[in-house]
């Protein structure tokens, strides 16, 4: 059984050129990011969330995630048999999606599959993009319309 967990105003996006190095002090320069995320993925130790960063609540959250692992030159594959599922996700909100472990889950490439629904963006399948040891914090949507870099977006058919 998956652990379901809601998190109300937990996470706060700072854009990354306005972020501190990872040794405390300033970071390189960067253009400055005007975009703001609608949907993305925070991580919190081995938990992974999306924060609903848009202004209405979605309707419907579900979320399973998939890999795989090289050895040698074979490759496993691997997905979840169970998926997380959440309604009425309210604005600045985050929802729980993945839980990656840091020792077992080092050598797969892993990724997230999301499906939600709201008034205004409707119904969208998202790919996350993939990452060894699993996700960190991406930026899955933009309040441009567009999608974040190497994340695919669907449109779906309402439920």
């Amino acid at each position: 059984m998956k652990d379901h967990k809601t998190i109300k105003d937990g996470f706060t996006w700072v854009p990354i050129d306005k972020r501190r190095s990872q040794f405390g002090g300033p970071a390189p320069p960067r253009t400055p990011e005007t975009r703001l995320p609608i949907l993305w993925l925070a991580r919190d130790g081995g938990e992974l969330y999306l924060v609903n960063n848009s202004k209405e609540p979605l309707e419907f959250v579900t979320a399973s995630s998939g890999g795989f692992q090289t050895v040698d030159d074979d490759v496993v594959s691997v997905s979840s048999s169970n998926h997380y599922e959440y309604k009425n996700v309210m604005p600045n909100e985050a929802v729980k999606v993945e839980e990656y472990d840091g020792y077992y889950d080092l050598d797969y490439i892993l990724g997230v599959y999301i499906k939600v629904q709201s008034p205004q963006l409707g119904c969208l399948e998202i790919a996350s993009p993939s990452a060894k040891g699993g996700i960190g914090e991406t930026v899955l949507l933009w309040d441009s319309g567009e999608a974040a870099k190497n994340v695919s977006i669907k449109t779906c058919e309402p439920l």
